[in-house]
C-alpha cells in the first residue's frame, strides 16, 4: 500500500474535524536554474470564522510554515514577533525587547520596533501562547504589515498570525493549533478594540 503525502494526510485530518478547506498546488520548471528545476508549491487554507484562516503553504524552496492567521486593524507602526523565552535568546535573537511586565518578559522573547505589545498580552494570553508550545517549542506570533503577500486575502494588509515553520498534517499537532492558538489569536484581536 503507498503511503500518503503529507498533504493528502493534513487535508484527510481536515475533513476529520469537519472543516471546509481549498487546496492549491502548482508545479513549475525552471530552465535556469540546476540546482532546484522543479518547484512544487502547495497551499492549503480552512476558514475557521471571523476572518480567522487555517493555512499550510509549501513552496518547495525556501518557505514553508503552517498556522492560523487573521487581519488586525492597529496602527501602521505596530509590528513584532514573539517567542517563547529560551536562555539562549540572547545570543541569537538581536533587536529583541522587554516589555516591562515581569511575567512577560520571563517567559517571552520579543522582536519589535517601538510598539507596545503589553496592552494585547495579558496573563492568560502568555499562558496561552506557552501552552501552545508545551510539546514543541517551535510557535511565534507575528504581526506585520503585508505579511503573506502570496495568499490574495492578506495582501497589503496588518496580518496576526500564530505559525511554526513546519508543514504539521498530524491530528496531534493540529487540533492544539486549533484550539489554543485560536483563543489566543480572538484574545488579542479583541484587547485590540479597547
Amino acid at each position: 500500500m503507498e503511503e500518503k503525502s503529507g498533504n493528502t494526510r493534513l487535508e484527510d485530518v481536515l475533513d476529520e474535524l469537519g472543516l471546509n478547506h481549498e487546496t492549491y498546488a502548482t508545479n513549475k520548471t525552471l530552465v535556469l536554474s540546476s540546482e532546484a528545476r522543479h518547484i512544487n508549491t502547495r497551499c492549503v487554507i480552512a476558514p475557521l470564522g471571523e476572518s480567522i484562516y487555517f493555512i499550510a503553504y509549501d513552496s518547495g524552496t525556501s518557505s514553508r510554515f503552517t498556522g492560523i492567521y487573521s487581519t488586525i486593524e492597529l496602527p501602521e507602526e505596530a509590528e513584532y514577533k514573539v517567542y517563547k523565552r529560551s536562555w539562549f535568546d540572547n545570543f541569537i535573537i538581536f533587536k529583541s525587547r522587554r516589555s516591562g511586565i515581569k511575567y512577560i518578559d520571563d517567559h517571552l522573547t520579543i522582536v519589535a520596533n517601538k510598539w507596545d505589545i503589553a496592552k494585547q498580552f495579558s496573563a492568560e494570553n502568555v499562558d496561552l501562547f506557552l501552552k501552545l508550545n508545551e510539546k514543541e517549542s517551535s510557535f511565534c506570533l507575528i504581526l506585520q504589515n503585508n505579511y503573506l503577500p502570496v495568499i490574495g486575502m492578506f495582501k497589503d494588509k496588518k496580518v496576526i498570525g500564530v505559525e511554526t515553520y513546519r508543514w504539521l498534517f498530524k491530528k496531534e499537532d493540529i487540533i492544539p493549533l486549533l484550539e489554543t492558538g485560536l483563543r489566543l489569536l480572538n484574545n488579542i484581536k479583541h484587547n485590540s478594540l479597547r
